[in-house]
């Protein structure tokens, strides 16, 4: 497995709309990468494409002000023949972008206790155990980066920031028993008001927020 600050995943980068970021992306693997900032509005000298190489050892610096508005975004190597590779063995992380719009509504705001990220991949190992991409094979669904997982939640309404970092799977997602949840937010951000769903289709590297109501359980 890869990441980015951790052996697997990437940590949760919550920004401010106006803030200028700087980060340092330090290539710490036996090969070349790139940083790219998906969904994001920057300079294409930031935006980490193929382009904008690091090679092993090499430290990146990419600094913009954040245009966008309140949503979810991530962040992902995008080498050319390679970002599968590297997203499918694990280097992703969420990107959420506040603004005045989304703090002024009184949702879920508390990372990891009644706001969270959700990173749905599917994964296929070797006789070995390592992380294979670029296969049909790749059956096993991850959440996180873990197979069954389980999360504890209040019983209140919390909010999932959805993210399929798949490379060739959709997803639908929804509730045991078509129990119904919002959608906020896709995208493209914040919609004008939430929908009630019972199943919401997922392509890859779609990102979407949601709420549950899990006052009941």
């Amino acid at each position: 497995s890869l990441g980015a600050n951790g052996p697997i995943l990437g940590p949760t980068l919550i920004i401010e709309q106006g803030v200028k970021v700087s980060w340092s992306v330090m290539n710490g693997l036996t090969e070349s990468t790139t940083m790219h900032w998906h969904g994001m509005h920057v300079s294409p000298a930031n935006d980490g494409g193929p382009h904008s190489i690091i090679d092993p050892g090499e430290t990146w610096n990419p600094q913009f002000t954040v245009l966008d508005e309140a949503g979810t975004y991530w962040y992902h190597p995008h080498l050319h023949m390679m970002t599968d590779m590297h997203v499918s063995k694990g280097i992703a992380g969420q990107i959420w972008v506040r603004d005045a719009e989304e703090l002024a509504l009184p949702l879920p705001r508390t990372y990891g206790e009644d706001e969270f990220p959700i990173v749905l991949q599917t994964k296929a190992f070797n006789a070995a155990g390592d992380i294979i991409a670029h296969s049909n094979s790749d059956t096993l669904l991850c959440v996180n980066a873990t197979y069954d997982a389980h999360l504890s939640v209040p019983a209140s309404v919390v909010r999932l920031h959805l993210l399929n970092g798949s490379s060739q799977r959709v997803f639908y997602v929804g509730r045991s028993g078509d129990a119904p949840f919002h959608l906020m937010a896709t995208d493209g951000g914040l919609l004008t008001e939430a929908v009630e769903l019972t199943r919401l289709r997922l392509a890859p590297g779609e990102r979407a927020e949601v709420l549950v109501d899990c006052s009941d359980l």
